[in-house]
């Protein structure tokens, strides 16, 4: 689906499979070697959860897999999950409504299950995420709606740009049960609609002293032969804008802001500027789109398939790390790690 994230699907190590098909299979592994790496990482993460949507619910569970707990039915169609910094909120985009609705920003309270519509732009949410300091909101809106006629059929005549709002304006609407709109966003990055740059897949670190978010900038989004996507960092105020890696999708940043991984599992190194590659075998489908884990990233979470996406799981080592789908029952898009232990 378009509006939920771009089909690009790296495969990486795949083994004994001539050709992925959409559904993914189970791993090759032995019994007692998923065993044991689920009880390690239920035991060295407790108490962390990994949120994630299946494109129409928002859910959250444990870092093995277990204990899939419903947030949000954000339905029709839903997607771009992030935490806040305390693991409060789960923020992500929903085009929740009558039929033509926008994607907006929405918010769910993991304890309560409390829905909070964010904003009211009737244009489409690309991706959005609270910065460590919990002071800034950082937005990417498309210049339309593609849930307006045939509008999702060519999305080469919107461009989406990136923008910012303090926490307190968005907490302060919230308050008096209002949304945000877009006179209230700043833009850090835009271009006119005829250029056609898309600013999106937004990331924040995690460094409460020192706030960066991570994006992408890809020219002629959904035009597979002639598109492409760089990553980018920037300070909430526009400054600093540094390109990190040209031909790079949806970076994710490390919960010790020391890595930016992106979709095809490799993964940018702050201490020595180099990128590194993660492999993973003993899954027969495509993998993609990894988030590290917290305490020192030992682990990654990632998706497994294309439609119909699975979660995958694996340590990772500099060697090739055999990899577990996990055993759940729904559909799981853009699993992201919360950045603190959830009471």
């Amino acid at each position: 689906m378009k509006n939920i994230l771009k089909k690009i699907i790296v495969a990486l190590v795949i083994f004994g499979c001539s050709e992925a098909d959409d559904m993914p299979d189970p791993t090759d592994t032995t019994s007692s070697t998923n065993s044991e790496l689920l009880k390690e990482v239920a035991i060295d993460l407790d108490g962390y959860k990994i949120a994630f949507g299946d494109t129409q619910k928002i859910y959250m569970m444990n870092p093995d897999g277990s204990n899939v707990e419903q947030l949000a039915d954000a339905g029709p169609v839903s997607g771009y999950v992030s935490w806040g910094p305390n693991a409060e909120y789960v923020y992500y985009a929903s085009a929740k409504g009558p039929a033509e609705t926008a994607w907006e920003a929405w918010r769910v309270n993991i304890q309560t299950k409390e829905e909070t519509k964010i904003s009211n732009f009737g244009l489409d949410v690309r991706s959005l995420g609270v910065s460590p300091d919990n002071q800034t909101l950082a937005i990417s809106v498309m210049t339309g709606n593609s849930n307006i006629g045939n509008n999702n059929d060519n999305l080469t005549q919107f461009s989406t740009n990136l923008y910012t709002v303090p926490m307190s304006v968005v907490e302060s609407k919230i308050a008096s049960g209002e949304q945000i709109v877009m006179s209230d966003l700043m833009a850090i990055q835009s271009s006119p609609n005829e250029d056609q740059f898309w600013y999106e897949e937004l990331s924040w670190n995690h460094d409460y002293s020192n706030p960066i978010l991570a994006y992408t900038k890809t020219w002629r989004y959904d035009e597979d032969d002639v598109s492409y996507t760089h990553a980018y960092t920037i300070k909430a105020d526009g400054s600093n804008n540094t390109l990190i890696s040209e031909n790079k999708d949806q970076p994710i940043w490390s919960i010790d802001s020391n890595k930016l991984s992106f979709l095809d599992l490799s993964y940018y190194d702050f201490s020595n500027a180099l990128i590194k590659q993660i492999t993973i075998s003993g899954i027969n489908n495509e993998v993609s789109g990894g988030s590290l884990s917290p305490l020192g990233g030992e682990y990654m979470i990632f998706e497994i398939g294309d439609e119909n996406r699975k979660g995958g799981i694996a340590k990772t080592t500099e060697a090739s790390n055999i990899g577990l789908q996990l055993n759940t029952l729904v559909s799981i898009y853009e699993p992201r790690w919360s950045p603190v232990p959830v009471n």
